[in-house]
């Protein structure tokens, strides 16, 4: 019986991160929704990664613009990963328009690495991907400090 209420305990705590990964302090980073009366929020830059990766994995498999895939994941991340830079280590506060918009610039480089990456070997997309990784890593380290 306490296992049950426990579960509930902790599903209700979790329950506000399903749509939404941010504390309530940094709920301006979010969509809000209203659906049957109650306010969702969502996550800005999901809210363009997942439709963006939806796209890449489309564009992908219809093999359209193949000599664009490259620049694209190359350089798709870049400015999410600035936004991301701008607003978490410095004094700006950002727009939800830019963080979906750079979201889903985001969603389409990851959509078509991703597949391609497991499907071929490409040395530059691993490369890509340690690159922005280091980047991220850096950022995620200055932004605890």
């Amino acid at each position: 019986m306490d296992r049950r209420r426990e579960l509930r305990r902790g599903l209700a705590a979790t329950l506000p991160f399903l749509l939404s990964h941010h504390t309530p302090a940094e709920r301006h980073r979010c969509h809000r929704l209203s659906v049957g009366g109650r306010t969702l929020h969502l996550c800005a830059r999901c809210s363009g990664i997942y439709p963006g990766i939806a796209l890449g994995v489309g564009v992908l498999l219809l093999g359209v613009g193949r000599g664009a895939w490259l620049p694209v994941v190359a350089f798709g991340p870049l400015p999410a990963l600035v936004d991301w830079a701008a607003t978490t280590l410095g004094e700006r506060r950002g727009s939800n328009a830019v963080r979906t918009a750079t979201g889903g610039l985001l969603g389409v480089a990851y959509g078509l690495a991703l597949p391609w990456v497991l499907t071929t070997w490409r040395p530059a997309l691993l490369a890509i991907a340690v690159g922005y990784g280091a980047l991220a890593g850096v950022g995620l380290w200055l932004a605890s400090e």
